[in-house]
């Protein structure tokens, strides 16, 4: 006789990109075990590919996970951990001050929300009725980028344009060619670089501030966190 498998509760919450409703479900103990040995790996390619299985595995909506924009997975990555796990964290961190005192605070991060910068915008414009349109990075696209610093900020831009206009001519990436791409970035003036740079800079990502204070000396001081690394 079979034994009885335990029936999994679903939730629902909605992608801060869009609205749209999604279902998901806790990770199970299989899926947090390969987790759990692809981070005794060390090697973050691994780890990233573990979570990003584990999250497709847990989200019951017939979305594309690795096809989201970054914060649309760090939002529904801290809900599933939540259900998961816990939904609360806590932090240890090491006072500024003296660099000694450790405060330990707890963090709710079933309430953490996508932070969207009101100057925010993904369309750049270079001089009038010139630039480019940016999409946003998906969990994809920093598992496929160099290690180097340098080369990161280079692919992480030339993979986020969406398409390039100039006057009435619009030039959809998809019809560029990786080679034209490389050569249309490398061409950039500095001013045009850090004018998309300011796009990484500003883009929606999961955020939040905690205040805290020094027992021994009594200084205050405020945090914040950004993105899903900052709450574990």
């Amino acid at each position: 006789m079979a034994l009885p498998l335990n029936e999994v509760p679903n939730y629902t919450c909605k992608l801060p990109s869009t609205g749209q409703t999604i279902t998901y479900r806790p990770f199970l103990v299989k899926e947090q075990k390969v987790m759990l040995m692809a981070m005794e790996s060390e090697n973050d390619k691994e780890i990233g590919q573990a979570v990003t299985d584990t999250m497709q595995s847990c989200i019951v909506s017939d979305i594309d996970i690795a096809k989201l924009p970054i914060y649309d997975f760090e939002y529904l990555y801290l809900k599933v951990r939540a259900k998961s796990v816990g939904e609360t964290v806590k932090l240890r961190i090491k006072c500024p001050d003296d660099e000694k005192e450790i405060v330990e605070k707890e963090v709710n991060i079933d309430k953490i929300e996508v932070d969207i910068p009101k100057d925010h915008t993904n369309k750049i414009e270079f001089e009038s009725n010139y630039g480019v349109v940016m999409k946003y990075p998906t969990i994809n696209t920093f598992q496929n980028v160099p290690e180097s610093t340098t080369a990161l900020s280079f692919k992480l831009v030339q993979d986020s344009i969406q398409t390039i206009y100039k006057g009435d001519e619009v030039y959809d990436r998809n019809n560029i060619s990786d080679e034209e791409l490389e050569e249309f970035v490398n061409n950039m003036t500095q001013a045009q670089f850090t004018k998309i740079q300011t796009f990484f800079d500003t883009m929606p990502r999961v955020r939040h501030k905690i205040k805290y204070q020094n027992p021994k000396t009594g200084k205050e001081f405020e945090m914040n966190l950004t993105g899903t690394s900052d709450f574990f």
